[in-house]
């Protein structure tokens, strides 16, 4: 099957996440792939790119009166697929999408990966007809049926990077970490949300000998916590980002990852947890709506008292700990990059992936098919383009 994706890719964030861990289980599956993804505004990359990539807009929103914004609607129509899936539309450039949407429309069937958390305000958003809109959990469809009335609407939860435990000792000489401490991870964009839990880790620090490390390739929180180095002598700071295959290095020499993030107004998942549950290294979850989908796959806490018992538990290897590793273990056996990009595959085909038929474009008067012939790049000779339509 030839899939095309629009989407973030190689960088820290959840979109990207999900993307790249459905994407490489399709590209192992034998399926075709190609990626299209925006040069990025200043998200650093975790790796370097896929063959099969190609950076060919940017990010629309909050960036599109930028210096730099462009669009270029040559890879998207120079070739035809099965099946064109785009993933958190909101922040795609929508109006040029929506001017060559009627010819991917034309050549393969559409589907929308929805990690909104509620109803999009740009009018743009509503003007795409899909054949499929997925969505994570039975929390998005009180929003989602409303907005898309018709429309196929289906359930495919967020995929867990595959189960790869490793060995700690090792993990740690590679790494240049000591061996005799307990070492809490604090890792992603939102390491200066625990900022308030250090007065509480440095009370447990009295009782065991415990390494704070902090890995973030956001310079303030870099900054932040190194400054913090001399006031709390059991911190550590690095620099990320980091690649998947690195930072399960990271997780393997850890004793627990913490992620605390307080409830948000909208509908939302912790794409770090899904990445790291196969680690191996138990996860500390502050209990907010970040993780109203995960039951005892995570250690869960509500206070600072609960979070120093649950820390204990961790480093004395109590059985709730053990019950934990056990429930994420077949968690993300059921739910790995694999079986979700697997699900996806069905969905495909059962959306008539490969066979074309009269179907409506768009749900508004969004434009006549664009002719590629008439449509041409301007930009700055030494500089990202703009796309404007030749004058007849």
């Amino acid at each position: 099957m030839k899939i095309g994706m629009m989407t973030r890719w190689n960088v820290p964030c959840g979109v990207a996440a999900h993307a790249e861990s459905v994407g490489r289980a399709w590209v192992e599956m034998g399926h075709a792939l190609k990626v299209f993804a925006p040069v990025e505004w200043d998200a650093p990359l975790t790796q370097e790119d896929e063959p099969y990539l190609v950076r060919c807009y940017r990010l629309n929103s909050g960036w599109r009166k930028k210096e730099g914004f462009f669009f270029d609607p040559a890879p998207f129509i120079e070739d035809s697929f099965d099946v064109f899936v785009v993933q958190n539309l909101e922040l795609m450039p929508m109006p040029e999408l929506l001017e060559i949407y009627p010819i991917i429309r034309e050549r393969a069937r559409t589907v929308l990966v929805v990690h909104e958390g509620g109803p999009p305000t740009d009018p743009d958003f509503y003007k795409f007809r899909w054949d499929a809109i997925v969505y994570f959990d039975d929390r998005y469809r009180e929003f989602l049926s409303p907005l898309f009335p018709g429309q196929r609407i289906e359930i495919v939860p967020y995929p867990c990077h595959p189960l790869s435990k490793g060995d700690k000792y090792e993990a740690r000489f590679r790494l240049n970490l000591p061996q005799d401490r307990k070492i809490i991870f604090n890792y992603g964009l939102g390491v200066f949300r625990h900022l308030h839990l250090l007065p509480t880790v440095e009370r447990l620090s009295k009782r065991y000998p415990i390494l704070f490390l902090t890995l973030t390739d956001v310079e303030d929180w870099f900054e932040l916590f190194a400054g913090l180095e001399t006031k709390y002598s059991f911190l550590e700071t690095r620099r990320g980002p980091v690649s998947t295959e690195e930072l399960y290095t990271y997780l393997h020499a850890s004793d627990a990852l913490i992620i605390h993030k307080d409830t948000a107004a909208a509908v939302v998942v912790s794409s770090t947890a899904y990445l790291c549950l196969g680690s191996g290294c138990p996860i500390l979850a502050h209990d907010t709506n970040f993780f109203e989908t995960l039951g005892k796959e995570v250690i869960k806490y509500r206070s600072l008292e609960e979070l120093t018992g649950r820390l204990g538990d961790v480093f004395e290897g109590r059985e709730n700990v053990a019950q934990t590793l056990e429930a994420a273990e077949k968690y993300v056996q059921k739910n790995s990059g694999w079986e979700i990009g697997r699900r996806f595959v069905e969905l495909f085909k059962s959306v008539g992936a490969g066979v074309r038929a009269e179907i409506p474009v768009l749900d508004t008067e969004a434009g006549l098919p664009v002719d590629v012939s008439e449509t041409t790049i301007v930009g700055l000779s030494e500089g990202p383009a703009t796309v404007e339509p030749v004058s007849s």
